[in-house]
């Protein structure tokens, strides 16, 4: 039987803005995640509020690539999450379009967790922490990107990062956190070396801070790892990258990998994830393996000092 991962977290609509072209596509954490979780052998499910515009056809793709949407729950007189995307060369400017209703208590206490992996993927804070609490209590392993506790938006805003209670408190109920090194920053006002080192320190087994093509830092079992960017073919999409490097060192953890070779599992399946549009980015797990190989020998141990120059 395969073992089996619950995404939590909106499921969101993005219109994508990028120079001439504009188009809608599928998105959150949660829905990089589950695809992601079916290339690895695992059996996802989602977790997630929608409102009435959600379009039909998604719930069929996502159900047809064989996830587990029966916990996703379409919410009447509401609206599904949705962002504008626009990017201006190197630049991104997100915008929250409309807001689902959170997903609470009640939502996830309906859902099987024993023997699981959970993967919490807040968007924009929806996830609220009583029901982290909730699922962290009874899965075997929770991963949680913080990147949702840090958002700050009201529909028709810019979403700005912002420090907040929520992110802090949620570093107790998680065995592994993502951040990425802005969001890193502005939870602890640290550089991401030190700031791996500070959330680690906080309850978490394991934390890592990425930092798109200049690698990442992993803090885990009292050690600090550096662990560098694989230099992919081609940057064609960089949507989801991180999603899907929490999410392949969570299920890789799981699965019993050792560290260094989960990190190297997750750097190769981010690198690879840029070089292809939307969901075409996302390899099978012997693809991912092949990449990582070349990767495990340049992790190295990382030292704070050393981090200032890296």
């Amino acid at each position: 039987m395969a073992p089996e991962a619950v995404f939590f977290g909106h499921v969101v609509i993005d219109t994508v803005v990028r120079g001439g072209a504009r188009w809608q596509s599928l998105g959150g954490t949660v829905v990089y995640g589950a695809l992601t979780a079916l290339r690895y052998g695992f059996e996802p499910s989602i977790v997630s509020k929608v409102g009435e515009d959600f379009p039909d056809e998604y719930l069929i793709f996502l159900s047809r690539s064989g996830v587990d949407i029966s916990h996703l729950r379409m919410v009447r007189g509401t609206k599904t999450t949705r962002f504008r995307l626009t990017y201006r060369n190197a630049e991104r400017e997100l915008v929250l379009q409309a807001r689902a209703e959170d997903i609470g208590l009640v939502d996830v206490e309906a859902v099987d967790l024993s023997g699981k992996v959970a993967v919490v993927g807040p968007v924009i804070g929806e996830v609220t922490l009583e029901a982290l609490e909730s699922i962290r209590s009874r899965a075997a392993l929770t991963a949680v990107d913080l990147q949702g506790y840090l958002r700050s938006a009201k529909p028709k805003e810019v979403v700005k990062l912002v420090k907040s209670e929520q992110a802090l408190r949620a570093l107790g109920s998680a065995d592994i956190v993502h951040a990425d090194a802005e969001e890193a920053r502005v939870l602890t006002g640290m550089e991401p070396v030190r700031a791996a080192e500070w959330t680690a320190a906080r309850g978490p087994k394991a934390v890592l801070v990425t930092m798109g093509y200049t690698g990442a830092y992993v803090a885990a079992e009292g050690r600090l790892l550096y662990v560098p960017a694989m230099q992919p073919e081609q940057v064609v999409d960089t949507t989801g990258a991180g999603d899907i490097f929490l999410t392949v060192f969570a299920l890789e953890r799981a699965r019993g990998t050792p560290l260094e070779e989960a990190a190297a599992m997750a750097a190769a399946a981010a690198s690879l994830r840029v070089e292809r549009q939307g969901f075409d980015g996302l390899r099978d797990r012997w693809v991912v393996r092949s990449r990582a190989q070349r990767l495990l020998e340049q992790i190295k141990e990382a030292k704070v000092e050393e981090a200032k120059s890296a």
